[in-house]
């Protein structure tokens, strides 16, 4: 696909985000979902090293001094779209980048990315996530937990669900059980995501009012596959 020009709009009526993160072994005791994590020390060269790992980076053109935590914002134009926000506390990676985001329809980039950043860690408890909104809701959640099969979970105005949900929070220490009947899993339903993100990630996907922990901001030059996912779905 031919890039597109800086200065382009993106679509007002368009929005979105991506996260992946990583957690890397000896995993500590799961959180329960009113729990708040740890303000664990941010670590700017492994966030560095965690966004040149993607395949929708090729380099990293600037970087700007750690700052809080935050939930990131829809991007607005073409040059927005090349900001990638991570953050590395101890044994956790998180990473935002809009490039990652899906459409449900052709787009694929976030799931590409979830099996490569699998097969670089495979000891690793590795989350992805995107929602997308087009005039359509689209959400997917991608969990690789070890001793369990994959998990997806996806789609517009009801999610479906591959794989064992309580397999996933299982090989990961969670026992569903103390948590009462709003965290039941059935054939007809799922639990809160929210929740089900904050436990497997450790709190990583949870931001607060008063966020204690740091992350980085880069502007990076964009892969082929990363300028690809960009026009595929930002620009359609």
């Amino acid at each position: 696909m031919s890039p597109v020009s800086p200065g382009t709009q993106v679509n007002p009526r368009h929005s979105g985000h991506a996260h992946l993160v990583v957690v890397h072994p000896p995993f500590v005791a799961p959180l329960q979902p009113n729990e708040r994590p740890p303000a664990t020390a941010h670590d700017p060269g492994a966030a560095r090293a965690a966004v040149l790992s993607l395949s929708t980076v090729s380099a990293i053109h600037r970087e700007y001094a750690p700052s809080r935590l935050e939930h990131p914002g829809s991007p607005t134009s073409r040059e927005e779209l090349d900001g990638v926000r991570a953050a590395a506390w101890g044994s956790t990676v998180k990473i935002s980048d809009p490039a990652l985001v899906e459409d449900g329809v052709m787009a694929t980039a976030l799931e590409d990315e979830f099996q490569a950043q699998r097969k670089k860690h495979p000891d690793a408890r590795i989350v992805a996530v995107c929602e997308r909104d087009f005039g359509a809701s689209y959400t997917k959640i991608l969990v690789a937990a070890p001793g369990a099969p994959d998990l997806m979970v996806e789609g517009f105005d009801e999610l479906e669900i591959t794989g064992d949900p309580r397999a996933t929070l299982a090989a990961a220490g969670i026992d569903l059980d103390p948590l009462g009947e709003g965290y039941d899993i059935s054939d007809e339903g799922f639990f809160d995501y929210d929740g089900f993100l904050h436990m497997l990630t450790g709190g990583a996907l949870s931001v607060y009012a008063d966020e204690e922990r740091f992350e980085s901001a880069f502007v990076v030059d964009r892969s082929e596959e990363g300028e690809n996912s960009i026009c595929e779905v930002w620009f359609p």
